[in-house]
């Protein structure tokens, strides 16, 4: 990830992004943690850019469509 690119991205807490996989998962709390913790975008810092699954799969189809 260019710096620039990443400067323009919105960051989330852990907290905010647990709640929204959470709601995602139908209440599965072993499910968001694991999704937050092992899937969710971050940087070495530990900052995440990703608020839900669905965010990582419209990253993942981008990524695909691109190749």
């Amino acid at each position: 990830m260019e710096v620039l690119e990443k400067d323009k991205l919105k960051t989330y807490t852990t907290q905010e992004a647990y709640e929204t996989a959470l709601e995602y998962f139908k209440g599965d709390d072993l499910a968001a943690r694991v999704w937050v913790n092992k899937y969710a975008l971050k940087d070495s810092e530990g900052n995440i850019y990703e608020k839900s699954p669905d965010d990582m799969h419209r990253r993942i189809a981008k990524e695909i469509a691109r190749i």
